[in-house]
């Protein structure tokens, strides 16, 4: 879609792999949320394999891939962002796994603007307590998870940039606007994870890429 969204950590990886592709998104209505675009791509049978859902990934040789985390780690094995070795490649996903479990929690919190269940008071409480205590104690298990991996500041395992360095940088620092401020607060104190996340922040590819990047809606 035409926003961050789900497919916006595959863009950072191809900033990184410095390769060209095809973005294509589609364009939705602000009043509505419905996109006409999404709703013919479907109809074309384009999001078929992915269960007419986006993103999708058509490789170079015409193979389409759904999901976004396995689109993810397909682009990190093809950009060298795994490591070298199965049990390298293991741990780094891990490491990117720990991240997807701090976003799933926030999610199960309940307190976005897309939670329908809840008073606007209960959401605000729910969000007091995930960025004051819930996010900070799940942040400070990643850092110290990391100090066993990595072999160098800035990087979440071994002394290069992985995959997991990205997912890193994509929960601390490509977060909702709304959010970043809190997000920053909560990560405070964690001085191994804001030291990676600046690492990709400040790649000449990286930092191209997201100044570059269309202005979208979140």
């Amino acid at each position: 879609f035409d926003i961050r969204a789900a497919a916006e950590t595959c863009r950072v990886i191809f900033a990184l792999g410095e390769e060209s592709y095809t973005d294509v998104r589609y364009k939705i209505d602000p009043s509505t949320f419905q996109s006409s675009e999404f709703n013919e791509a479907k109809e074309n049978g384009d999001l078929k394999l992915n269960l007419n859902r986006a993103p999708v990934l058509v490789t170079p040789e015409g193979k389409t891939i759904g999901q976004s985390k396995a689109i993810e780690r397909y682009l990190a094995r093809r950009f060298g962002l795994m490591g070298k070795t199965p049990e390298e490649e293991g741990m780094i996903d891990c490491i990117a796994e720990h991240c997807r479990d701090v976003k799933d929690a926030a999610r199960q919190k309940g307190f976005s603007k897309f939670t329908r269940n809840k008073s606007d008071e209960e959401k605000a409480e729910a969000r007091k307590e995930w960025f004051d205590s819930d996010m900070p104690a799940m942040l400070m298990k990643i850092e110290e998870a990391v100090k066993e991996t990595s072999k160098a500041d800035g990087y979440s395992f071994g002394e290069t940039t992985t995959y997991g360095d990205v997912a890193i940088w994509a929960l601390l620092r490509d977060c909702f606007q709304a959010d970043i401020e809190d997000t920053t607060k909560a990560a405070e104190t964690c001085v191994m994870l804001n030291a990676i996340a600046d690492q990709i922040q400040s790649n000449a590819a990286v930092s191209k890429y997201l100044a570059e990047r269309p202005a979208s809606m979140f």
